[in-house]
């Protein structure tokens, strides 16, 4: 009786020892959800550039809940978190109601696409177009003086850019490079005078329109 009796507490003794000395199970980590994509946006001279909406589409088309950021003071931008998937990435400019997507692309369309994987980081870096100006003046269609006062719409393929003068001379900077179509109206006088203008980089080009 009393060897049962130690039988059967050595057998709880070896069991608790047994069942102490088995590792723990931890539980398993929980799947990261979403990446990100981050970059900088910076002028065609390497400048940061700052306070530019940021566009992201989505190859599924849900846009609506994607995150909305512009570039901070050096030009930097985060975009999360991002659902798994494919991405284009451009920028807004409001003033001149235009865009440009990555890389170096005026359309949507022509923008690449960048993978977003969870729980890791895309990069993705642009550089805006070279520029350059235009000096514009209108030229009388009598006397071939400038005119003191016009406007001019500047339109080309990649950018839109209105402006007014009093002065004589009207003066456009930042300017993608490009051909333009100028739309030049005459202050108080009926009908556009069109012509044509390159806009080279890092430079001023002279234009005269001849009123018409």
């Amino acid at each position: 009786m009393f060897r049962l009796r130690f039988f059967s507490a050595s057998v709880a003794v070896l069991a608790a020892v047994v069942f102490s000395a088995s590792p723990v199970q931890a539980a398993p980590a929980a799947a990261v959800s979403g990446g990100t994509i981050e970059g900088t946006l910076t002028s065609a001279k390497g400048v940061p550039v700052a306070g530019v909406r940021v566009l992201v589409s989505s190859s599924t088309g849900k846009n609506d809940t994607l995150p909305l950021v512009s570039t901070d003071e050096s030009g930097h931008y985060t975009l999360t978190p991002l659902p798994a998937g494919r991405y284009r990435v451009g920028f807004y400019f409001p003033e001149t109601m235009s865009e440009q997507w990555v890389p170096k692309a005026t359309r949507e369309t022509r923008g690449a696409w960048f993978t977003v994987r969870d729980g890791q980081t895309t990069v993705v870096d642009e550089s805006l177009f070279p520029t350059g100006a235009l000096d514009i003046t209108l030229l009388g269609r009598d006397t071939s003086e400038p005119l003191a006062a016009f406007c001019v719409e500047a339109i080309g393929d990649r950018y839109l850019k209105t402006g007014c003068t009093t002065t004589g001379v009207l003066h456009l900077e930042e300017l993608p490079v490009d051909s333009y179509l100028l739309m030049v109206e005459a202050d108080g006088e009926p009908g556009v005078n069109p012509e044509f203008a390159d806009v080279i980089e890092d430079t001023t080009t002279a234009v005269a329109v001849q009123q018409r």
